[in-house]
């Protein structure tokens, strides 16, 4: 069983390339999944690619579908990393885990757009990607490969012993370093045209500055000058207009109050008239009221006539600026911020070069110091590392394998920027001796695929008695290994399960014969479509599809007897570890 109850609980599948539904009923364990090249086996690795974040194109959704869809429900438990996981999913967007179970959905459309939806609730595809590795580790057959680059082998020095989080402030102290030395430079090699740039800027900054441009204050003065350009003819209508309301023979306002008055005298008589009396008298007040802000309006054209040469001249003002710094007025401020940015970062640039190099010396030194503690403590933890993985390569076959960690000791500090990288101040190099007598040779140089596959294989082993994720998925890394070694991964792989959730696509019959779970991937044609089909194995069916594995024939006496032998002496390592 399982150390934790953290696991992969159910997996639907729906509309994915050739399968157009199936449901994985996983458990905990060692899970093998089988079938023929080609029947649809990689698709499942597909789908818990899809739900650890990974891209995905069109090409993935099942023709004639509008979309496909994969739901994984995760079973939490009790342990830090499941108050983690649901901890991040609530910060993350709100989703819940109800009854410890957790609903992870990725959903694909013939566009080749994701959605996603954590707990129930839409997230973002950085959070899946984010709860992805929190939850299961994928490697294919190019794991081998990557095994070989110096980065990877650092990184999986620093997982067997914890240092991942010293060696991200290793990367964020030696960025920083850089980025201090790049401004040097920049401000050694451009003194002279920043010395220009900054006189352009702060000549462009004081006129804008200057100008002193107030919100909707061209709108305003643009209406003022239509008035002021006009005064001739505005008191003429207005005076037109009072005449007509107030001032002439036979007026609207003295009309309205003659009206009133008589409409008043027979409401006295006909109480039905009182409501046009009050009509009337509401039309004599707005009358009254026209004609004040028209008397208003009639002063206030009794300006200064030097105003509107002073408003022509701002307009020009304005208008000249806008030209330059424009065309709007929301142009120009965001050109005045932009500047004032610039500005800034250029006056920073041209402060004092004592201060920044100062700074620099500093960062410097705190580089190298993180660099001699990542180092001694990577040197420490190599030891180790290699006996671990040198250990495990004794149950896989290499018993005369010796495995080391090559690595200095000590770095230059006054060339570590320049020859540091953001995995550490040395690089990292696991280093193998195959045969005794022969020398140790880099990892990249080991010729032997199937030496290789179970060097990382070892690797991998070694990694997850750390307890890195509960779900571990290996997608034919045994490929290069062959059947006679099987039965020794097959127990290697069983020993990991002891503690992970394990996965494991593989035509190997021997590894297969180890398998808790075993599920089988087929096609199938019907109606002219093809489908790639998944199902649990029986327990009297596990045996015939280990005959055919071995032999392509699950129905041969020979390859049945074979396979039952498998089987039992599977059950026989298993006991014995």
């Amino acid at each position: 069983m399982l150390a934790s109850t953290l696991m992969l609980h159910t997996l639907h599948i729906q509309n994915l390339a050739l399968i157009e539904r199936a449901e994985l009923r996983m458990a905990d364990g060692l899970t093998v999944v089988s079938g023929e090249t080609g029947g649809g086996k990689s698709l499942l690795i597909t789908a818990l690619k899809l739900l650890r974040g990974e891209k995905a194109n069109a090409s993935l959704v099942r023709h004639g579908a509008a979309e496909l869809q994969v739901d994984g429900e995760f079973r939490l438990g009790d342990g830090v990393r499941s108050e983690a996981i649901a901890r991040f999913v609530e910060d993350a967007c709100g989703g819940v885990v109800d009854d410890d179970l957790l609903l992870v959905t990725r959903i694909v459309d013939a566009h080749g757009r994701s959605r996603v939806r954590l707990g129930g609730r839409p997230a973002t595809l950085t959070a899946l990607r984010q709860l992805g590795a929190m939850l299961l580790e994928i490697h294919g057959q190019g794991e081998s490969r990557a095994l070989m680059r110096p980065e990877i082998q650092c990184e999986t020095l620093d997982a067997f012993a914890g240092l991942a989080d010293l060696r991200t402030s290793f990367g964020r102290a030696l960025a920083r370093a850089r980025e201090l030395r790049r401004r040097l430079a920049e401000q050694a090699a451009g003194a002279r045209e920043r010395k220009r740039r900054l006189e352009f800027l702060r000549f462009q900054h004081t006129a804008m500055t200057e100008l002193q441009l107030g919100d909707g204050e061209l709108a305003e003065l643009e209406r003022e000058h239509q008035v002021l350009s006009n005064l001739d003819a505005m008191r003429q209508r207005l005076d037109e207009a009072l005449t007509v309301l107030q001032d002439g023979d036979g007026n609207v306002a003295d009309g309205l109050a003659r009206a009133g008055r008589a409409v008043q005298a027979a409401a006295e008589i006909d109480v039905r008239l009182e409501d046009a009396a009050a009509r009337l008298g509401e039309a004599e007040e707005l009358i009254g009221d026209v004609c004040r802000r028209l008397q208003s309006g009639q002063a206030g054209l009794e300006l200064d006539p030097s105003r509107l040469s002073a408003v022509e001249e701002r307009l020009d003002e304005i208008h000249t600026a806008l030209k330059r710094f424009g065309p709007t007025e929301s142009d120009l401020r965001d050109n005045l911020a932009e500047t004032s940015r610039e500005l800034e970062r250029l006056e920073e640039l041209d402060a004092e070069p004592e201060a920044l190099l100062g700074e620099l010396d500093r960062h410097t030194v705190e580089v190298a110091k993180i660099g001699r503690k990542l180092v001694r403590a990577r040197a420490k933890a190599g030891v180790a590392f290699a006996a671990a993985v040198r250990d495990e390569l004794r149950d896989l076959g290499m018993a005369h394998t010796e495995v080391r960690v090559a690595m200095a000791t000590t770095f230059a500090e006054d060339r570590l920027l320049d020859e540091a990288t953001e995995h550490g101040p040395v690089p990292v190099d696991i280093e193998v001796r195959i045969n005794p007598g022969e020398p140790f040779h880099s990892l990249r140089d080991t010729a032997s695929g199937g030496e290789l596959a179970r060097v990382v294989l070892a690797v991998k082993k070694t990694l997850a008695d750390q307890d890195r994720v509960p779900l571990l998925v290996l997608d034919e890394i045994d490929a290069e290994i062959g059947g006679r070694l099987g039965l020794m991964v097959g127990k290697k792989l069983h020993e990991v399960a002891r503690h992970h959730q394990v996965v494991i696509v593989t035509h190997l019959a021997p590894v297969a014969a180890f398998a808790q779970h075993h599920f089988l991937v087929n096609k199938s044609v019907g109606g002219e479509r093809t489908r790639s089909n998944v199902r649990q194995l029986r327990p009297d069916e596990v045996e015939g599809e280990l005959a055919a594995m071995a032999t392509g024939d699950g129905a041969d006496a020979s390859a049945l007897k074979q396979a039952r032998r498998l089987v039992e002496k599977a059950r026989e390592r298993t006991q014995d570890s």
